[in-house]
């Protein structure tokens, strides 16, 4: 039986990538220790909320052991774009980010980010300029254009990279293969006053998964409410995916595009029709109630519908398909920089393939090794300082009558300051 690994035994991981944690470590502290004020935008707006220029940094450093492969890594039997996943384990940077935020005026700003993700090449992750008005009864109106994260809420935008768990959740690694970011423009309106009411419209390229490179422009809407412990988000988007390819030897590497389908139909198989990604989240915060309590409740998921056809070299069907999966989470604040919590995921699929070929076609799209997946994990953290903390989180995954256990130490760095005004 695979037992839970423990601390010291991530010793080894945390060893070999020594070198290259201490330099992570040295550009992050000459970072944040110049760091005069923190300077937060109003609201969820990036921007800080007078003219002036801030910055944000943030490194999250993991160290994980498991006795054997997650399912969660591959996720074999959903149609994703069939590479074998980014390996978590070992000692690595799981993410980090540098960014640059800037108010010209009461009008208009700009935002920038940079990031890494484990050994890829830094990209930008961000890059638009933002048009903001302030009505004279209070609500503000944003437009902003370029690369961008779509609006979807705290809990679903906030779940994976620097989350309080190490490991993004599988449903929303299954509708959308990895964190969204897209290039588009996105009309968002807010109203505060005894509750927070927001809605966002955006119009994007969609080339990235579920969508594909030859995809029509996907559209976006997010409606979020607040008020006083309470915290409720909805999404939807839909995507028109030309060719979205998913290899049928499983690749070496995570990718974030989909293979090319051309003529040839090589060691590939495609999807063409529409690609429907909706998600939603409820929150408590029992630190915001009338009688604060020291509990944070969370309830999340994430539906993804294909329709359309699939085809390979071998086969052409008419597909249906539904990936959907959600987690429940729970977080007891100790005292001021103590947290113990809980999350609890399940994942599940179907798949229906009507026409010639559809059965070698499910066993080129790997859904004959289709079993649903669940996630326990638990996390015990404490604030180091203001702008960093560390969480030891314990965790198994579970498919198809097998369990793999994990065992994952992180450092998490994130801090914000003012470089200057106008």
């Amino acid at each position: 039986m695979t037992s839970f690994a423990t601390p010291s035994s991530l010793t080894p991981s945390l060893r070999r990538g020594e070198r290259r944690w201490r330099e992570l470590l040295v550009v992050a502290g000459v970072l944040l220790t110049v760091a005069q004020a923190q300077a937060h935008g109003e609201a969820d707006d990036a921007l800080p909320p007078e003219p002036g220029i801030t910055w944000d940094a943030a490194l999250a450093l993991r160290s994980l052991d498991a006795g054997r492969a997650l399912p969660s890594t591959r996720l074999d039997g959903y149609l994703l774009q069939g590479d074998a996943g980014a390996d978590p384990k070992g000692g690595q940077l799981e993410h980090g980010a540098l960014g640059l935020a800037a108010r010209f005026n009461s009008t208009w700003g700009a935002r920038w980010v940079v990031s890494q993700h484990g050994s890829e090449t830094p990209e930008t992750e961000e890059a638009w300029l933002q048009a903001r008005h302030d009505a004279d009864n209070g609500d503000a109106w944003r437009l902003s254009a370029g690369r961008q994260r779509p609006a979807m809420g705290a809990v679903l935008a906030g779940a994976g990279h620097f989350d309080r768990f190490g490991l993004m959740p599988l449903a929303q690694r299954a509708a959308l293969d990895h964190h969204w970011v897209d290039d588009g423009v996105q009309l968002s309106w807010r109203r505060e006053g005894h509750a927070v009411w927001s809605a966002d419209l955006g119009w994007w390229r969609g080339r990235d998964f579920p969508g594909s490179a030859d995809a029509a422009a996907a559209p976006s809407l997010h409606l979020g409410w607040g008020q006083g412990p309470w915290q409720v988000d909805a999404l939807w988007a839909g995507f028109r995916p030309r060719g979205r390819g998913a290899a049928v030897t499983m690749v070496a590497d995570h990718t974030h595009g989909a293979p090319v389908c051309d003529a040839s139909f090589t060691e590939v198989v495609c999807f063409s029709g529409d690609a429907t990604v909706a998600g939603g989240s409820l929150r408590w915060s029992g630190l915001a109630a009338e009688a604060p309590l020291p509990f944070t409740l969370t309830a999340a998921a994430w539906l993804r519908e294909d329709r359309g056809s699939l085809a390979s070299a071998n086969g052409l069907a008419t597909y249906t398909g539904r990936t959907r999966g959600g987690w429940l989470e729970a977080i007891w604040h100790l005292d001021g920089r103590w947290q113990l919590g809980w999350r609890g995921e399940r994942l599940i699929a179907s798949h229906d393939l009507r026409g010639p070929g559809a059965a070698l076609l499910a066993q080129e799209a790997r859904f004959d090794r289709y079993q649903p997946i669940t996630r326990h994990a638990l996390m015990v953290g404490s604030e180091l300082t203001p702008w960093a903390r560390w969480t030891l989180e314990l965790g198994r995954e579970s498919s198809g009558g097998t369990s793999s256990r994990y065992a994952a130490l992180r450092l998490l760095l994130q801090a914000q300051g003012f470089l200057g005004t106008r």
